[in-house]
Formats: C-alpha cells, sequence, structure tokens
C-alpha cells in the first residue's frame, strides 16, 4: 500500500482546522532564559525561550481554568520577582500550596513547571548542577485563599505570593443556567443537542479568557510580596 492509501481520508483537511480554544482563548506569551538552552545552542546567549498560553494547552490536552488561573499565576509572579529582567529557569523555586492528589492542583503545577522548568525530584540534576531543576518545585503549606503558589528567585531571594481564587471567576447566570459542570456531563455524555453544546463551549472559553485577562490584583487573583 502506498503512503496515500494508508493516509487517512481527510487527513490534509483537519490538519489546518483551527480549534475554539484556539480561536477564543489567548493570553501575553511568557518570555524565560534558559542557561542550559543557552549552552547547548538551542538559542542564542541571553535570549529568552517564549512559552505562549497555547503551548500550556497544548501539553495539558485542554484549555479549562485551571491552566489559565495556573499560566497567569505563573505570569504574575514572574512579573513580580523579575521587574527589569527576564527570568531565568533554574533560578525559580516554587512551592505549591497544599497536596498534589488535590482535584486541579496537580495538573496546576504541571502548567507552572512547563513555564519555569522548576521540578520535583524527577527534575533534571544539571551538567555538574549547572541548569539543574530537581526538588525547585514542592507542595507543602503556603497562606492564602485558594489555589496559592510561593514563588523565589534563588539567585536574589525575592519572593512572592500568588492566589487563585477559581470562584471569583463567576459564570454568566443567563447561560445554561449559570451550570456549567452540569452541561459539561450532557457534553461528554453526548446528550447535548448542538445548541447546549455551542452555548457551553461559549461560556467555558469566556471564562479562561476572563482569567487569563484579569488583572494582578482584585478579581480570581491576589499578589503578595514576601518581605
Amino acid at each position: 500500500m502506498s503512503d496515500n492509501e494508508s493516509r487517512p481520508t481527510g487527513s490534509i483537511e483537519r490538519k489546518h482546522h483551527e480549534t475554539p480554544w484556539q480561536r477564543l482563548a489567548s493570553a501575553e506569551p511568557i518570555r524565560i532564559r534558559d542557561p542550559l538552552a543557552e549552552v547547548l545552542g538551542m538559542v542564542p546567549e541571553g535570549d529568552p525561550l517564549v512559552v505562549t498560553f497555547v503551548d500550556v494547552a497544548k501539553a495539558a490536552g485542554h484549555a479549562c481554568p485551571a491552566v489559565s488561573g495556573a499560566y497567569r499565576s505563573a505570569q504574575l509572579a514572574l512579573d513580580r520577582i523579575y521587574p527589569n529582567e527576564y527570568p531565568v529557569r533554574s533560578d525559580v523555586e516554587v512551592t505549591v500550596g497544599g497536596d498534589p492528589g488535590e482535584p486541579g492542583l496537580g495538573p496546576m503545577a504541571n502548567v507552572v513547571r512547563h513555564i519555569t522548568g522548576a521540578a520535583g525530584e524527577t527534575g533534571f540534576a544539571g551538567f555538574g548542577g549547572f541548569g539543574g531543576r530537581e526538588n525547585h518545585l514542592t507542595f507543602g503549606n503556603v497562606d492564602g485563599p485558594g489555589r496559592t503558589f510561593r514563588f523565589e528567585r534563588s539567585d536574589t531571594g525575592a519572593a512572592v505570593v500568588i492566589s487563585f481564587d477559581p470562584s471569583a471567576t463567576g459564570v454568566d447566570p443567563d447561560t445554561n443556567g449559570g451550570k456549567p459542570m452540569q452541561m459539561l456531563s450532557k457534553v461528554v455524555s453526548g446528550v447535548a443537542d448542538d445548541a447546549e453544546t455551542d452555548a457551553f463551549r461559549d461560556q467555558w472559553h469566556d471564562r479562561v479568557q476572563r482569567i487569563l485577562e484579569a488583572p494582578p490584583d482584585g478579581g480570581p487573583f491576589s499578589v503578595e510580596e514576601v518581605e
């Protein structure tokens, strides 16, 4: 069988299809230096890697309030502890408030890891310690409302606590009765009609977008610098 014969019908057309989350969820990219990538010639010295919300959504497999909340939390934290320079991987340590078994918290930690490089005990140890990220991300007690993360620079000690309260994002009470999770169950089970599915997706992605655009204080986020 030739390559053309073995290729699924319509695969070329589907290849360039734009999915709803790509259309409806966008955010400012996060630029972060990676000294290891520079040494290995992946990027020119001093140039940042660019991480987008599309990148983390692809890695997570979906765009949701937890994924967007983690992305925005990392963005706000890095902006605060690196006000005049690019953040640097291997110099960022993160404490995730809570237990990795808590619903949604593990995936949120994965988003933070994807952006900052900070990893747990399975992270890269570095070359003779250079560029290492292992044990840079831990779970523990971090005071704050909702989902809370502590970001700290290992070179200067500058630290900030970011709290994300998903309930503060709200839902439109006039759309789907204000019950997105109930509608999600109908969509997943296949009993929602086309109009219900479209309405659910519009509401879902609107909530994701509002999180990505939320200010650093007020709404779902609060930022507290650590002395």
